[in-house]
């Protein structure tokens, strides 16, 4: 795998991770692993390690306990990153939402009834918006 295609592969776990937090927090609480979880936050947030890792442990853990999805997600490992805003099937919408720690992948399209802009699941903050 190249550095390119790892950092893809990084970037769109990060993206389901996020998008699945609640989720994964709670069965790694089951587990009584939630360090793991803790340090990949502190990896993004902060920028003090290569998230890689610790995401890579998280995979690991959940896998080993049975879920075939892992930290990655079934699409993670197979479906290209995002493409320019305003391109593709999402085009009806003017704006889309993006990472604002610039960490991963996700893209969430605004729709009519949104009030306020979603959240990063793993900083806290809005996600930063661009209008196509």
């Amino acid at each position: 795998m190249t550095e390119e295609e790892s950092t893809a592969r990084v970037r769109r776990g990060l993206s389901y991770v996020c998008e699945h937090l609640d989720a994964l927090r709670e069965h790694l609480a089951e587990l009584g692993r939630t360090e793991e979880l803790d340090r990949l936050k502190r990896a993004v947030v902060d920028g003090n390690e290569n998230p890689a890792t610790p995401l890579d442990a998280i995979d690991r853990i959940v896998r080993a306990d049975g879920d075939a999805r892992g930290a990655y997600g079934a699409s993670a490992r197979t479906v290209p990153e995002p493409g320019p805003v305003g391109v593709g099937p999402a085009a009806e919408a003017d704006v889309a939402f993006l990472c604002p720690l610039g960490a991963c992948a996700r893209v969430e399209w605004a729709k009519p009834t949104m009030r306020e802009a979603p959240r990063c699941r793993m900083g806290g903050v809005p996600l930063r918006w661009v209008k196509g």
